[in-house]
């Protein structure tokens, strides 16, 4: 508790403190994802609203969250990854050609690979509704891996993000993975299979 009010400002640890000592607390679930060309902060929460620490406009789009991880990782786990399940909304699978969008959109790693990715959480006054101090993060990290599944009559997306928490005790360089190679040798692929076995890579000292 001491934590979690010293990481609010000062203007709003009184009302952050007051809304916690109730019975029940109102608070939306929030994931940014941060796609190049288009990112999106979603809410459970049925009503859009602002955030008073980034400025963004939070929408209702609560539903199209599938699946949420295990922020907690489990037991003395660094949970280095997370998977966000998305489903389709609607009015995208009512498109044309909408499957093939989407493949091409799970394809184009650039829009999503090593970029920002965060679930939080926002309290709010239960009597106005109003927003009561800054989200607070359940999980950041970067995005990594992107697939796609069709099940009938719509499809799920499923959103693999690596957690700042694997650099916890790494080495200097990084951890030996195919997602730290990429970044220091772009055209490098001969790591590509570490992250599925979700391994480091042990050198030996010949």
């Amino acid at each position: 508790m001491i934590e979690f009010l010293a990481a609010q400002p000062e203007e709003y640890r009184d009302q952050v403190m007051d809304l916690l000592g109730r019975g029940a607390v109102q608070m939306a679930v929030m994931l940014h994802l941060d796609f190049a060309t288009d990112p999106v902060w979603l809410s459970n929460r049925n009503i859009p609203f602002t955030d008073l620490k980034w400025g963004h406009t939070w929408g209702a789009g609560g539903g199209l969250l599938v699946g949420l991880p295990e922020v907690n990782g489990g037991d003395n786990q660094l949970a280095p990854f997370h998977e966000y399940r998305l489903g389709m909304p609607n009015e995208c699978i009512d498109a044309e050609n909408w499957a093939a969008d989407l493949v091409q959109m799970v394809g184009d790693v650039a829009e999503y690979r090593g970029r920002d990715a965060g679930l939080y959480g926002q309290l709010f006054h239960p009597d106005t509704s109003a927003v009561v101090g800054h989200p607070f993060a359940f999980d950041v990290g970067q995005m990594d891996r992107m697939t796609v599944s069709f099940p009938r009559g719509g499809a799920i997306v499923s959103l693999t993000t690596e957690s700042f928490m694997a650099r916890k005790g790494a080495p200097v360089y990084g951890m030996q993975t195919y997602f730290d190679q990429k970044r220091r040798h772009p055209t490098d692929e001969g790591l590509q299979f570490v992250t599925e076995a979700g391994k480091l890579i042990t050198w030996t000292d010949w």
